[in-house]
């Protein structure tokens, strides 16, 4: 096809469908004129009839639900040479209240459209409790021409549409709500059918709870123990039980045509439960999902970064917005104005958090450290230069052994994060140390190194096997009675790394003084100008 024709015909569609729409438009409105007034009723199937001075409108295809409000409009312009007073009222119906009012009371003659036309609008309120019904109401607007007080009155029916949440006449009797009972009597009474359809529900619940309720927990917990997974089996049929016999109810009060009084009181408890127990089957199923993920992770090599110490967090944030959505979803099914609540809450959070700030500092901060896992429970830390065993960390604190393992510190965790840490023990507890000794300036120095690297290869804890540096010895200061040399080596426990240290200590000490290396201490000589042996000095002439 040439890109002309394709124009074309584009062309042509376009024009067609500029036509239709107001085509469509003008079969959706009514327009009556008489008498020097024109009556439009937009977008609503109107049949009008006209009798003397009385106009008969009927209103059809009008949809209302219960407890809720449909509105009309209807436009009044004064083509007349006179002033036209408006007056209306309601004609309510039997489950229906109709409220009728206009925006002017007076409209004028001429060529001004902000008073020459009027606006009534008719709303349309069906009761709390009215049922799924057709119900007619009515409205009735007299307009008097102010000079001669003739009257042009309009006469308004409206067929309405009652849709009710609480009560479906199209349920009563139907198996399920959906199938109608045709069987010979008495088994088409509707408590036959309810009864039926809470059979079928039972069934239903044993058959979810026998076979759908362990291939879901096999599949979604395929990691999982045997005891977690009967755990989480068990859990889910008494929750899924509970909520299918809820809706089985539901359904049998809508088959035997229960009042909507019963019905919204039915209505309300169940979406309570329905809300709870839903929640309560999300968290189960999120729990179980979190913890599979995180020990899978941990598990594989390929993933560095996670382990379960991440699932409380997990867990705190997934209760937090399970929460927080159920309570919404409550109250909006409720008709509460989760707008005002929301601003309300924002007022409430700034207030709290410029006088909570450092609360807050502390509970953020927790979240950091235990996304970022800086430590886990174990690790030894250096914390501002002190060395602290990691003991427990929480949202707003982390507590703290020392490395006597005598007390417990617990720090601020917005004091923890903001510190510089150094984990000496994060990938593993083998840790190195450092061992001086003393060495005169006369001894061998090849053999107090050598001395020192056997005493390193002997020591037990001391890694030796090529997968930390082996032991290395080296000149470190010349001091006024000796050369200092320092032993470097790893050990496999951090914890122990200072006794073994004194034991590297001791072994070389023995090792010097075994092999005649002389080890420098600071000597004092002493010369005594006079004998101190208690006699008389011979210089002393004094009498006795």
């Amino acid at each position: 096809m040439s890109f002309k024709r394709t124009m074309t015909i584009i062309a042509v569609l376009a024009m067609m469908a500029v036509l239709f729409v107001p085509v469509v438009s003008d079969e959706s409105s009514a327009e009556i004129t008489t008498d020097g007034i024109t009556v439009v009723v937009p977008t609503h199937d109107v049949t009008e009839t006209k009798t003397g001075n009385t106009i008969s409108l009927v209103i059809d295809n009008l949809k209302v639900n219960n407890n809720k409000t449909t509105s009309v409009s209807m436009y009044i312009t004064n083509d007349s040479p006179n002033a036209l007073n408006i007056s209306t009222s309601g004609i309510s119906g039997n489950s229906l209240t109709i409220s009728a009012s206009s925006d002017k009371s007076l409209i004028f003659p001429g060529d001004v459209s902000d008073k020459t036309i009027c606006t009534v609008t008719l709303d349309i309120t069906a009761d709390e409790y009215a049922k799924s019904q057709t119900d007619t109401a009515g409205a009735k607007v007299i307009i008097t021409d102010v000079s001669d007080g003739s009257s042009v009155i309009i006469d308004i029916t409206m067929n309405v549409d009652v849709e009710s949440q609480y009560y479906s006449k199209d349920a009563f009797n139907k198996f399920f709500g959906l199938f109608p009972n045709n069987l010979p009597e008495p088994l088409d009474n509707q408590w036959f059918t309810a009864l039926v359809t809470l059979v079928i529900w039972i069934l239903a619940t044993v058959v979810v709870a026998n076979f759908v309720i362990p291939i879901l927990t096999r599949l979604v917990g395929f990691r999982k123990t045997s005891e977690e997974r009967k755990k989480l089996k068990k859990t889910l049929t008494k929750l899924i039980t509970i909520l299918m016999f809820v809706i089985a109810l539901n359904e049998c009060a809508q088959i035997v045509g229960a009042g909507p009084e019963i019905s919204r009181s039915m209505s309300s408890l169940s979406t309570i439960l329905y809300v709870v127990i839903g929640a309560m089957i999300g968290w189960e199923i999120y729990l179980f999902i979190v913890t599979s993920f995180f020990r899978n992770a941990e598990d594989s090599i390929e993933v560095d970064g996670f382990d379960t110490s991440l699932v409380p967090l997990f867990k705190m944030i997934g209760k937090l917005v399970i929460s927080v959505v159920a309570v919404a979803v409550i109250l909006a099914c409720f008709g509460v104005d989760l707008g005002g609540i929301l601003l309300s809450a924002g007022v409430v959070s700034l207030g709290i958090t410029l006088g909570a700030q450092n609360i807050l500092g502390q509970f953020f901060s927790g979240i950091v450290l235990l996304s970022t896992r800086p430590f886990k429970k174990g690790d030894y830390v250096k914390i501002n230069d002190t060395v602290y065993i990691v003991r427990k960390v929480k949202l707003m604190y982390t507590e703290f052994n020392n490395w006597d393992k005598d007390q417990i510190v617990t720090m601020p965790n917005n004091v923890v994060s903001s510190a510089s840490i150094v984990n000496l023990t994060k990938d593993s507890k083998n840790t190195r140390i450092f061992v001086y000794m003393d060495v005169a300036y006369d001894a061998d120095l090849s053999l107090a190194k050598e001395l020192m690297i056997k005493a390193a290869m002997m020591h037990p804890h001391v890694i030796k096997d090529g997968s930390e540096p082996m032991p290395g010895t080296r000149l470190t200061a010349f001091l006024d009675s000796g050369i200092e040399f320092r032993l470097a080596c790893f050990v496999d426990d951090f914890d122990n790394s200072s006794h073994y240290a004194g034991q590297l200590r001791e072994m070389m000490y023995k090792l010097f003084l075994d092999n005649d290396v002389e080890i420098p201490y600071n000597r004092l000589e002493i010369t005594m100008l006079e004998p101190c042996d208690g006699k008389k000095k011979d210089t002393d002439k004094t009498d006795d």
